[in-house]
């Protein structure tokens, strides 16, 4: 941990696409997002701020600070050593990660730029991790510091390999698939069917598929 005695919880919100959370897994890497900024290196908030108005002029000036906040956040207060939550998108469930690396500018995909080098260390289940950690997915920070007791943080270390976690997310991704291929099969029958009890089955039987996920 550095020589520190705190380690930190942070949440961090990620947007992207499926593609975007398959790279930071496999790259193991964490972004902040804001693609369309250029390197960030040794900028403040005040010179971030002019870079965020100079793309969004029309950002009023409390959000435009906001935004610098988090993301010079990002970049320089979240330290090595620090763990980080981000939550998938495309799933109920969030990557848990230490932070090993500094702040870099280095292009990985359209959206990947902004990179800070995690290991990344388990999946857990969003309704674990706002029960366990009383943390609110639907608070509109983009990034935020995570109190908890140093028990509770020593736990997110109970690790699955980096091979575990690809495993699952391949199953997961499996598992969307079949979905989407029964829901279409019933999107067929159902556009075929003039009959209101078939109609009535068939909507029966997607709401039951749709339950399972």
């Amino acid at each position: 941990m550095n020589g520190r005695q705190v380690m930190r919880l942070w949440l961090l919100k990620s947007a992207g696409t499926l593609e975007d959370e398959e790279r930071i897994l496999e790259d193991s890497v964490v972004t902040i997002g804001w693609a369309e900024l250029p390197d960030l290196s040794g900028k403040n908030e005040e010179q971030v701020k002019k870079l965020i108005l100079g793309i969004y002029p029309g950002v009023r000036g409390e959000l435009s600070e906001t935004w610098a906040g988090e993301i010079c956040s990002f970049i320089t207060k979240i330290e090595k050593g620090d763990l980080l939550v981000v939550p998938f998108k495309t799933r109920n469930e969030a990557l848990i990660g230490k932070v090993t690396g500094d702040y870099e500018y280095r292009q990985i995909s359209c959206f990947i730029r902004h990179i800070r080098k995690v290991r990344w260390l388990k999946i857990i289940s969003k309704g674990e991790l706002e029960e366990e950690y009383d943390i609110d997915l639907n608070s509109p920070e983009a990034l935020l510091s995570i109190k908890t007791d140093n028990k509770k943080l020593l736990a997110l270390f109970e690790t699955k390999s980096l091979e575990v976690i690809i495993g699952e997310l391949s199953f997961a991704l499996e598992d969307l698939e079949l979905m989407k291929e029964k829901m279409l099969e019933l999107v067929h029958r159902l556009a075929e069917s003039n009959d209101i009890s078939e109609v009535r089955k068939i909507a029966a039987e997607m709401e039951y598929v749709l339950r399972k996920k």
